[in-house]
């Protein structure tokens, strides 16, 4: 079955929020489990890094995706195309929402600050990746 330009793009997205931040998130989650220092010093150069090697990854495989298929790259996006993207960040802004009201909760029962901005950041990651399954199972499915 071959798969449309933004389908790929869906893909691509998926994968590389996958290999990142499932590094970034299992370093974490290996430094938590091995009680080091669980803090700043620890959690910003880390996410820093992974942001850059998001963007590194986001751009390299965007711009390959493009230059093997540059008629489609620059077509324009039509209505059920539209329509999928909308679907999927509908699916996502709930997926956020849920995350966001669960952890105002953790913060008003007293859950360390610092563990709630690394579980909002895993539900920031979590809703885009929900919106890249999303988009991809609409295109698969013909919505």
């Amino acid at each position: 079955l071959a798969m449309s330009y933004r389908e790929k793009r869906a893909w691509i997205a998926l994968l590389s929020y996958c290999a990142v931040f499932g590094g970034y998130f299992f370093f974490l989650w290996q430094a938590w489990s091995l009680d080091e220092a669980f803090g700043r010093e620890l959690v910003i150069p880390l996410l820093a890094g992974a942001v850059v090697a998001l963007v590194i990854a986001a751009v390299v495989l965007n711009v390959a995706l493009a230059l093997f298929s540059p008629k489609e790259a620059t077509a324009p996006t039509d209505e059920r195309e539209t329509m999928i993207d909308l679907k999927a960040e509908r699916i996502a802004s709930y997926t956020l929402s849920t995350g966001v009201v669960c952890l105002v909760g953790a913060l008003l029962m007293g859950v360390n600050g610092m563990a709630v901005a690394v579980f909002l950041l895993a539900g920031l990651v979590i809703s885009e990746l929900v919106k890249s399954a999303a988009q991809i199972a609409y295109f698969r499915r013909g919505a």
